[in-house]
Formats: structure tokens, sequence, C-alpha cells
């Protein structure tokens, strides 16, 4: 009799199994197959990128070992060609590069162009001030004042990656356009904050220094521009 009802019980538990099965199996089904779907499609995307990635890489040290034989027309081009196809960080920094040798060879507009191109590639808010940063000192050198204001005045903001280079900019701009009392203030900021690199901090207290002989002697002060001082943006 036991066995009877243990069997009986049995029976009822298939039943309901099956039932549940029939009910809910092509669900079960479906979800199992999706996550096997996405797991699958997390690791091909995670191959496909490192495979890119080392790509990218191998590309921008051919375009590197270009400009460093002296190939410089080639390497601009292979960098630019890079930037045309690598992930967005590769990208920013081929174009930087290119920037660079359009600099170097007195295309200041080219080199200004692809400063702000490579800005657009990068994700991390560093590397986006730093070509914004490059790009700017290349304004300066230009002569463009107004313009070397609006761009530094974007990366000036308190803690941002390169205040106090970009501050410089600013002041320099500023008494550049006989804004004296606006490059005192930046100058005096940078001569005395703490944690400004001591280059800074002796650029600016040389130019106090300018400005108040100059005021002294009744003559208008002026500064040339800042150079790229790569010493100070790691």
């Amino acid at each position: 009799m036991v066995d009877f009802i243990s069997e009986v019980e049995e029976e009822l538990r298939k039943d309901d199994y099956n039932k549940f099965l029939r009910k809910y199996g092509p669900l079960i089904i479906g979800l199992l197959i999706g996550v096997v779907m996405v797991v699958a499609y997390l690791e091909w995307r995670d191959y496909s990128s490192d495979r890119t990635a080392r790509a990218a890489g191998l590309s921008y040290l051919a375009a590197d070992d270009l400009l460093q034989d002296g190939k410089t027309a080639e390497a601009s081009q292979a960098f630019l060609a890079l930037a045309d196809v690598a992930p967005d960080g590769y990208a920013g920094l081929s174009l930087m590069r290119a920037a660079i040798i359009s600099a170097d060879a007195g295309n200041e507009a080219e080199a200004i162009r692809l400063y702000d191109a490579a800005a657009a590639r990068f994700d991390e808010e560093r590397h986006v001030h730093l070509a914004s940063l490059k790009g700017a000192y290349v304004v300066a050198n230009r002569g463009d004042w107004s313009d070397v204001d609006q761009r530094a005045s974007l990366l000036a903001a308190n803690g941002a990656p390169y205040e106090f280079l970009a501050r410089e900019l600013i002041a320099t701009a500023a008494l550049n356009q006989g804004d004296t009392d606006r490059a005192r203030a930046e100058f005096s900021y940078l001569d005395t904050i703490p944690g400004v690199p001591d280059t800074v901090a002796r650029r600016a207290e040389q130019a106090l220094i300018l400005m108040n002989t100059a005021r002294a002697s009744g003559e208008s002060p002026t500064l040339p521009a800042p150079e790229d001082m790569n010493d100070d943006t790691p």
C-alpha cells in the first residue's frame, strides 16, 4: 500500500513537472539561448577589440619609425591614415603626432586643425585638455591672442588637468591685449598658489617683475608667446 501511494505521488510530481515544462519550457530555453548568445557576443567583442588595438599599436609604431628615419611626409600620412581607422585613443594620439609634424613644418593652421580633431577623439578629460592646450600654444605662436584667451579659458577651471598652464596662457594673452589688471591677477595667482609647477611659478614671477618695471617707466609691457613646455605637460 505504501509503495502504491509513493508511485501515485511520483506520477503526480511528474505530471506537475510536465505541465510546468509545457508552460514555461519555451521561455526557459529562450532565456538560456539568449544568455549563451550574449556571452558569445561579449567574448567576440573583447577579442575583436584586442585585435584592433594590437593592429593599431603596430601601425602607430610603424609610423613612428618613419618619423625617426626622417621621413616626415610619409609619417604624417601614416598617422593620418591610422586616425581614420584606429580606436579613439590611438586616433587622437595619431592626430597629435601629425599636428606636431605640421607645426614643425610651419603649417600652423593645419596643426591647430589636427589638435582640435585630436581633442574630439579622446575620451579621458586629461587627454582632451592636453590636445586642446597644445592647439592653444600654436595659436599663441600666431599671436591671435583673443583666440588664445577663448581656448585657454575652457581649460582653466579649478582642478582642471592643465589649469596652471592654461592660466599662464590667459595671463599672457591679457597682457599682450593691454589688459594689465587681468594679467597681473593671473600671474599673481600662479606666483602664490600652492601646487603650481616650479617652472610656471618662476615664469609668472618674472612676468610680474617685467610688468612692475614697465609700469615704473611708463611703458606698455608685452610678452612673447609661451613655449609649449613639454616638461609641464606630463
